[in-house]
């Protein structure tokens, strides 16, 4: 009875945390903390979070010019480098100068330093040109920004007409918005809806600019 007990507890402990950590990221959305990182190669994350599976379903392909917003570790900076290849480019963004470096280093030991373009920045004023973008995708990012819609404006400036906009999130974030959520901002900012996958867990939702 002891060890369940503890087990017990250990488990409502945890059940708690998250539900404390919902509550007040609903109050101000941030960025994941540095800090925390490496919870974002952890293993049991990439079970679920394989950078080319993730991937799949936004269609990148050679020569495109790809944002990645919120590129933490890059993680998936890495894939996406791959997928464009030498034609391509893949913009990295991240707010947190410190993840920036270790997206960097990741990209640079992997020989693909030529094909990305590292930007220390906000989701605000992206330092691109109007227009410059096939596809901005977001993985576990849309739920950090504070302001939706000075972002879905932002996206708006920056990818091409017919251009797309990927948008990935999962549960154990503890920022996590469900898909019908996201594709209510989305719709009322005006892009078009093209499909989504996976399910409530973690899922991706793909919609194109007009």
């Amino acid at each position: 009875m002891g060890l369940l007990n503890a087990l017990s507890f250990g488990v409502g402990t945890l059940a708690g945390t998250q539900v404390g950590l919902r509550a007040v990221w609903r109050r101000t959305p941030r960025p994941h903390p540095r800090l925390l990182a490496s919870i974002l190669e952890n293993p049991l994350r990439l079970k679920y979070r394989d950078p080319a599976q993730t991937l799949g379903p936004f269609g990148l392909a050679e020569g495109m010019n790809v944002l990645d917003l919120g590129c933490g570790t890059g993680l998936f900076t890495e894939q996406m480098a791959r997928q464009v290849g030498l034609s391509g480019i893949v913009h990295a963004v991240d707010i947190q100068s410190a993840l920036l470096e270790k997206a960097r280093q990741r990209v640079t030991e992997a020989g693909l330093a030529g094909r990305v373009h590292f930007h220390h920045s906000g989701a605000y004023r992206l330092p691109l040109a109007d227009a410059s973008v096939d596809i901005a995708i977001l993985i576990a990012t849309f739920s950090e920004v504070p302001n939706s819609l000075l972002l879905l404006e932002e996206l708006r400036r920056v990818v091409k007409p017919g251009g797309r906009v990927g948008i990935s999130e999962e549960l154990p974030h503890p920022g996590y918005l469900p898909a019908a959520a996201v594709r209510g901002q989305l719709r009322e900012a005006g892009f078009r809806y093209g499909g989504q996958q996976g399910n409530p867990f973690c899922y991706s939702l793909l919609y194109f600019r007009e």
